[in-house]
């Protein structure tokens, strides 16, 4: 086991380039109601034994919502004491890595499902199949977090890739939402000729430009949910990033850059909601996690939401590109995997788990939540077709650098052409590595 914990280490820093959908930071404050009526009675019995239970995280911005949590659930379990230790995104990864060689954590937050797929990875983690807690999830949640049928990742909020803008500009300027690529463009240039920002975009940290990436990836190679099988084929070069459709992506997207804010290059990706709900610029490429963030920034903001349209056929922009942002999983070896089950059951419960979405404002997967958030409203429309980020469907073990190539591309460094042409060698040049 200690060879599989290594291989896991090595597999977290390849996981650490995808797109966090949880990676958004939203701004949070409150605290977690006390046990529902059905939990299990607080009290010690002379079976139980003193336990802490060990657990990471990645979401700092939930901290004040976890503290309070954890202090529910230590009065409702008053045998086992919470080690609660969270780390900004960045850090996590090597976070993880220490503490999953060395044994010393019970249940570790994941950004995504994808990790499960990777052989290396699942066999440290537990199989939660069968845990009562469950039956609360929606069912295709849980498929995300299942393979063959075993459930190791237990998903806690859903996020989609989408385009948010504001309705007063839109409004004062006589423009509808765009439907096409011409259309996006149009509606750019006229934007531009009028002296209005068109796109908001945070460009210091190079990972978000991950996000326009994905919304072009929805609607360029796999329109409509179509060419579902087109990344297995990658695999046997069926399917190459030097096809046509990839350089497509990245001249789109080398177009649209033309489009961001000035100095978008020195700005922070956080800072970006608050500056978007200011009406700083027009339209902002993100994550639907950012919504709590604008709303928090603005109140009274009117933010609209669609699907980014890579494609002049109206059809194919129609699916949404979604994602489970933030999950749960259990160390196999933990010998608290009891406490962990229990902790998640508290958390999970439905009383506990709305306050949640309140706070963060993500879409929920547990049955019988609702959100008042009005952004959410404008952004639940647009996730009627649905099909997995792209990300969740690379190859384990394969090397993928666009964030670092499409940077260099905006920055004029690189060509789109250059582009394709070093994601397939690099990608290639990985298969001693793939899973």
């Amino acid at each position: 086991m200690k060879k599989n914990k290594l291989k896991f280490g090595v597999a977290l820093i390849m996981a650490s380039s995808m797109v966090l959908s949880a990676c958004g930071s939203n701004s949070n404050n409150g605290g977690a109601t006390q046990s529902p009526e059905s939990s299990e009675p607080a009290g010690q019995t002379e079976e139980q034994k003193e336990v802490e239970l060990k657990i990471i995280s990645f979401r700092v911005e939930d901290k004040a919502y976890f503290d309070e949590l954890n202090k529910a659930f230590e009065d409702a379990y008053p045998y086992i004491t919470v080690k609660y230790d969270a780390v900004p995104t960045a850090d996590y990864p090597q976070l993880r890595t220490a503490r999953m060689t060395t044994g010393d954590v019970d249940l570790i937050a994941s950004a995504t499902e994808a990790e499960i797929v990777a052989e290396d990875t699942r066999e440290t983690l537990a199989d939660l199949t069968g845990a009562e807690f469950l039956n609360n999830f929606m069912p295709d949640a849980l498929k995300a977090g299942q393979y063959e049928g075993k459930q190791y990742f237990v998903p806690i909020s859903t996020v989609s890739m989408v385009t948010f803008y504001n309705k007063q500009i839109f409004a004062d300027n006589g423009l509808s939402v765009p439907t096409t690529w011409d259309e996006l463009i149009a509606v750019s240039e006229a934007l531009a000729a009028k002296g209005i920002s068109p796109i908001m975009f945070g460009g210091k940290d190079q990972w978000p430009i991950n996000m326009i990436i994905a919304q072009l990836e929805q609607s360029i190679i796999r329109p409509a949910g179509a060419n579902s099988d087109y990344y297995s084929k990658m695999r046997t070069e069926e399917k190459k990033f030097t096809d046509a459709e990839w350089l497509e992506v990245f001249t789109k997207l080398q177009t649209l850059s033309k489009y961001f804010q000035k100095n978008y290059a020195g700005l922070d990706y956080g800072q970006a909601p608050a500056l978007f709900a200011q009406g700083k610029a027009a339209m902002m490429i993100d994550g639907s996690w950012s919504l709590a963030q604008i709303e928090d920034a603005n109140p009274s903001f009117e933010t609209g939401a669609f699907l980014l349209p890579g494609s002049n056929d109206p059809v194919a922009n129609q699916v949404a590109s979604t994602k489970f942002g933030f999950g749960w999983m259990v160390n196999k070896d933990s010998k608290n995997k009891d406490a962990a089950i229990k902790y998640l059951e508290f958390m999970t419960s439905k009383e506990n788990y709305q306050k949640y979405n309140d706070l963060v404002r993500m879409l929920p997967t547990i049955e019988g939540v609702t959100s008042s958030s009005t952004i959410i409203q404008e952004v639940t429309p647009t996730l009627t077709n649905q099909m997995p980020i792209w990300e969740s469907l690379q190859t384990p073990g394969g090397v993928y650098n666009y964030a670092q190539y499409a940077t260099q591309m905006i920055l004029g460094d690189i060509t789109p052409q250059d582009i394709v042409e070093k994601m397939q060698k690099d990608y290639i040049d990985s298969k001693p590595e793939w899973k």
